[in-house]
């Protein structure tokens, strides 16, 4: 079974600039769809991210004063020539971070 085929949540088409932060590093990348459990990601982040890692992240909702921040692991590798990673959010969000994020997918396109 492939990791999409695994999804518990539906995923939507974005484009988010945000920030990968791996060991006190921040890093710019960009979210190309996302869901309420993770999203997918393109970062050119040297050495590349590996299945298993944890990682921080942060990016903007337009409901919330500052930006998401949250917990994840790295659960798959997409296209290498895109600098592609799944990740699934280990953070448990605040009921206003869930409210945003939920009112924000509303209004997206699913994939």
């Amino acid at each position: 079974m492939s990791p999409h085929e695994k999804r518990a949540s539906t995923r939507y088409e974005v484009v988010i600039a945000m920030t990968v932060i791996r060991d006190g590093d921040s890093n710019p990348a960009r979210m190309v769809n996302l869901s309420h459990g993770g999203a997918l990601v393109q970062a050119a982040l040297e050495p590349p991210l590996e299945v298993g890692q944890r990682i921080e992240i942060s990016f903007p909702l337009p409901d919330l004063d500052k930006p998401l921040h949250a917990k994840a692991v790295v659960r798959w590798e997409g296209d290498p020539n895109q600098s592609e990673f799944g990740i699934q959010f280990v953070t448990g969000f605040r009921a206003k971070e869930m409210w945003a994020l939920g009112r924000f997918l509303e209004r997206q396109t699913p994939l």
